[in-house]
């Protein structure tokens, strides 16, 4: 399992990371996605949901373990073992899971289903469960994502959005004022905002009610 340290060198070299290692680290240096990553491990707990896990299942084969989460995507990525299109009708039972984890995924729910996929979120969670949920800056987000179309016209390597290809309902950043009205609406009361990456990233900590 990858430890969820963020080292000194990580921090001050945040800028380059950001210009370079958008999804993949090297020589001790994290990506950006493996920081987002090892924030969001910090306040998991229990068994673990997380949802748009993308390629290879990340978070939860690095951060989790297998015995302790599940990743689930629209998008048949390789590595991802339970793939489903439809985020309003999750394939789990009432109050299955301690954490449900979004990361970097917000703006990519469809406007038009936001409001039902996040109270699937509140059902397919325990009460006193968490909802951990990170998003960037919105000018940042837009940068970054546009950066990685460039790269990938040089380097010929699909980012995520890329290979599965961004739905007109979609956003690259979900607005904060949307976030604070879903994480406040029951069964969730919103109780924390970490701000990581010099104050460019955010994790929201929601609770759903006992």
């Amino acid at each position: 399992m990858k430890s969820n340290r963020i080292s000194r060198i990580n921090t001050i070299l945040f800028p380059l990371r950001a210009l370079l290692l958008p999804s993949k680290g090297m020589r001790g240096l994290l990506s950006l996605r493996e920081e987002r990553m090892a924030v969001v491990a910090r306040y998991c707990r229990g068994i673990v949901l997380d949802v748009g896990c993308g390629p290879g299942n990340l978070f939860i084969n690095n951060y989790i373990g297998p015995a302790s989460g599940i990743g689930i995507d629209v998008f048949p990525y390789e590595g991802v073992e339970f793939v489903h299109k439809d985020m309003t009708k999750l394939p789990f039972a009432d109050s299955s899971f301690d954490t449900v984890t979004l990361v970097a995924v917000g703006g990519h729910i469809p406007r038009p289903k936001r409001v039902a996929e996040f109270h699937e979120f509140g059902r397919v969670l325990k009460p006193g469960g968490r909802l951990l949920m990170t998003e960037g800056e919105p000018l940042t987000q837009f940068l970054i994502h546009k950066l990685q179309e460039i790269q990938s016209r040089f380097t010929g390597k699909k980012s995520m959005d890329l290979l599965r290809g961004m739905d007109e309902e979609e956003e690259y950043c979900m607005p904060l004022q949307e976030i604070r009205r879903y994480l406040n609406t029951p069964p969730f009361v919103l109780m924390d905002r970490i701000r990581f990456m010099w104050n460019m990233n955010n994790l929201y900590i929601a609770q759903k009610g006992l």
